[in-house]
């Protein structure tokens, strides 16, 4: 039995492991778009606590081969559940006999002017981290938006930031509704749409 896994996030890693321990001797394909890691890690990555390597959700280099799951780096742009198989961005098409879709979710932007500046960054990925460490120099000033469970652990982790090392070059930091990081960007004009929610 071959079991085809999208996304390789906790949900995905989980799962391919538990199948293997129900299923020692079934094929397992887990795809993702991203090197397996927790988005919850995020805070303590910008916090400086960890390194990029402390969100990954399996410290081995061998762990997945060990347990022979293999993995496919790609993304899936459609399932075929008639034909039992999904394409994926390169145009591959990868059979299976069960699928789990485990991908997870994406933050929805709220329809606010200039959500697209340049200075505008979602932090949901390593690559979001990444863009945020850079733009995150002396003198920034930073607007947090977002009250879910990541954005709740980023108001405690930015005070810490603030405290620590972002002190230095964090101006400003409010919680709001919708999560992401504003950097660089003057305040007043964002402050009107996020009154309310203070």
């Amino acid at each position: 039995m071959k079991h085809v896994i999208l996304g390789n996030g906790p949900a995905g890693v989980i799962a391919a492991k538990i199948i293997r321990k129900r299923a020692s001797q079934d094929q397992i394909v887990m795809i993702g778009s991203e090197a397996p890691y927790s988005r919850m890690a995020i805070p303590y990555l910008l916090m400086g606590n960890i390194s990029e390597s402390g969100t990954y959700l399996r410290k081995e280099p061998n762990h997945f081969e060990t347990l022979k799951i293999e993995q496919i780096h790609g993304k899936a742009l459609a399932v075929n559940a008639k034909a039992k198989n999904s394409e994926l961005g390169d145009g591959q098409l990868v059979q299976f006999d069960k699928l789990l879709i485990a991908t997870g979710s994406i933050p929805v932007q709220p329809p606010i002017p200039g959500i697209d500046l340049p200075g505008v960054h979602l932090c949901w990925t390593l690559e979001d981290s990444r863009a945020i460490t850079k733009l995150a120099k002396p003198g920034s000033r930073v607007l947090q938006m977002g009250d879910r469970m990541v954005p709740r652990m980023m108001t405690s982790v930015a005070g810490g930031m603030i405290k620590n090392e972002l002190r230095k070059r964090v101006c400003k930091c409010i919680p709001t509704l919708k999560w992401m990081l504003l950097l660089n960007l003057n305040l007043d004009y964002w402050l009107p749409y996020q009154m309310d929610n203070l």
